[in-house]
């Protein structure tokens, strides 16, 4: 069994701000030139949406106008925490777990901490997966995110 991953930052907004940022404007800062179906077709996705609400879709509207729908989110809990099952570009049925949490640390500032698991869920390929999103997810969630809610 391989560990989580689990990525926390601390950013310089409250908390409400924080989840609105990585939930409702996630397709302002979500870097659809590198991380996306679309990206690995050399092309920029067009945009990222996040339907907020229990079994909302995460959805890439790609290059060429295809939906590419990326998971489903299985837990909400406005301000608190958001979970998803994670499948971009694969079946649903190989769907990892991305679980994010905001805690206010004060006014304006609040660590966020992301964690990835379910590994096993790609057989054979889980070491490579895993090693892949860990170094994915320092542009996305660490530098993106994290720049996102500096200018929030």
């Amino acid at each position: 069994m391989l560990d989580p991953i689990v990525k926390t930052i601390d950013v310089p907004c409250s908390q409400e701000q924080a989840f609105t940022v990585f939930v409702n404007n996630i397709n302002s800062w979500w870097p659809r030139d590198k991380n996306s179906v679309s990206a690995m077709q050399g092309e920029v996705a067009q945009e990222i949406l996040l339907e907020p609400r229990l079994g909302g879709a995460v959805i890439e509207i790609g290059h060429d106008d295809t939906r590419h729908r990326w998971g489903t989110v299985t837990h909400y809990d406005p301000f608190g925490s958001i979970a998803i099952d994670w499948h971009i570009n694969m079946p649903a049925e190989q769907a990892s777990r991305v679980g994010v949490t905001f805690e206010t640390l004060d006014e304006n500032t609040t660590r966020v901490e992301l964690t990835h698991s379910n590994w096993e869920v790609f057989g054979d390929s889980a070491a490579d997966m895993r090693a892949g999103y860990d170094g994915g997810w320092v542009g996305v969630f660490e530098q993106a995110y994290r720049a996102a809610c500096s200018t929030a």
